[in-house]
């Protein structure tokens, strides 16, 4: 199957900020993660990053961020290149 590279922004819930989401990711759905942009504070965080995998896993990955209650974005604006 072939990899694909999405952009993508998570908008964290501030019981999540502080949970290891994005290892917990990359090892369960075998993903690269480049982050590009972040911010994190106690009451939100956001990550702006690249996923690379094959294109079924990365929406398997998206759909259960979702479920853990964290907002998830195409990038549609440029963000460091």
């Amino acid at each position: 199957m072939a990899n694909i590279k999405k952009l993508i922004e998570l908008d964290y819930p501030s019981n999540l900020v502080t949970e290891p989401v994005l290892s917990r990711l990359i090892k369960k759905y075998d993903l690269t993660v480049n982050i590009r942009r972040a911010s994190i504070t106690k009451g939100f965080g956001y990550v702006q990053l690249e996923l690379e995998g094959d294109e079924k896993v990365i929406t398997q990955a998206l759909a259960d961020l979702t479920k853990q209650g964290i907002d998830v974005n195409p990038i549609v604006k440029d963000i460091v290149e």
